[in-house]
């Protein structure tokens, strides 16, 4: 059987990555899309989004057992009503988890109901991403400064989870470049795809040099402690995403006019390798999120 510890990290991360599905695909949907290339993707899409909405609502749900067994020392406290009680209402942490709780039940019923999201859709998949921010390192602060943190914290998850949720919807898009109907349409997503990224990368470094500073007051440079160093890696991938995005923006991108094929093909390989690096990032956090940033 696996530690609580272990755990209580799938949660997080299943959590995350439904989430970031969920808001991927209702801003695709609601910003990036024009109708028609909208509701084609989303019939495509449609299962997935679904299967994500049931994922979001079972991780949060499953959460706060796993963080009473991780706390009780053991998967008996998962299930003793004492613990459990105690824990969702008379901690920070219960509060956290009825918010999402609800959120992603909200999530899950609109999104199954009609994958295509619209606006309304797209801002609920938001909080519900941003919620994961209450209950983050931002406890370990108190006032104004705990305040500070939540909200840099809300969004850098929401800068990010655009990027890779959207990044999520793109090869679909690719696909269609070519189409008689939608060839135009998908263009259009991807320019203002394209657009939106400079907003939400710039935001997701921004952010997350402030969440270091909030954090260890310093760069990681602490290669004994573990919390810094799995930071270090994130860092890294995110760098490495960047990296990409930006080959795919001003390298590919403008040679799509002549040198259509490739262009495509180094579009999309680009795109899947930073959804790769994504998944990774997410995995991390998922792990270094459990981590004391002192030890």
């Amino acid at each position: 059987m696996i530690a609580p510890e272990t755990g209580l990290a799938l949660c997080r991360l299943l959590f995350s990555a439904a989430a970031i599905v969920l808001y991927g695909a209702g801003c695709f949907f609601a910003f990036l899309a024009p109708l028609r290339l909208g509701r084609e993707i989303s019939a495509a899409a449609g299962a997935g989004i679904r299967i994500a909405g049931v994922v979001s609502f079972a991780a949060s749900l499953s959460w706060l057992p796993v963080e009473a067994a991780v706390i009780g020392g053991g998967w008996p406290s998962a299930i003793d009503g004492p613990t459990l009680s105690a824990l969702a209402f008379h901690t920070m942490i219960g509060t956290a988890w009825m918010v999402r709780v609800g959120l992603a039940l909200l999530a899950a019923a609109l999104f199954i109901a009609r994958p295509r999201a619209g606006r309304g859709q797209a801002m609920i998949a938001a909080a519900l991403l941003a919620s994961l921010a209450l209950s983050g390192h931002a406890e370990m602060n108190e006032g104004a400064r705990r305040t500070l943190h939540i909200l840099n914290d809300g969004l850098h998850l929401l800068a990010g989870g655009f990027w890779l949720g959207s990044l999520i919807m793109l090869p679909a898009c690719l696909a269609r470049l070519r189409d008689p109907v939608l060839g135009g349409e998908a263009r259009t997503a991807l320019r203002r795809f394209s657009q939106a990224g400079h907003v939400a990368v710039a935001l997701v470094i921004a952010t997350g040099i402030v969440n270091s500073a909030l954090i260890l007051g310093r760069w990681p440079d602490d290669p004994s402690s573990p919390y810094q160093s799995l930071l270090d890696v994130k860092i890294i991938l995110v760098l490495a995403m960047t990296g990409l995005a930006v080959l795919n923006r001003y390298y590919f991108v403008p040679r799509l006019k002549t040198w259509h094929e490739r262009a495509v093909a180094g579009i999309r390989t680009g795109t899947l390798v930073e959804i790769a690096l994504g998944a990774g990032v997410l995995a991390l956090v998922a792990v270094f999120g459990l981590i004391d940033p002192s030890g």
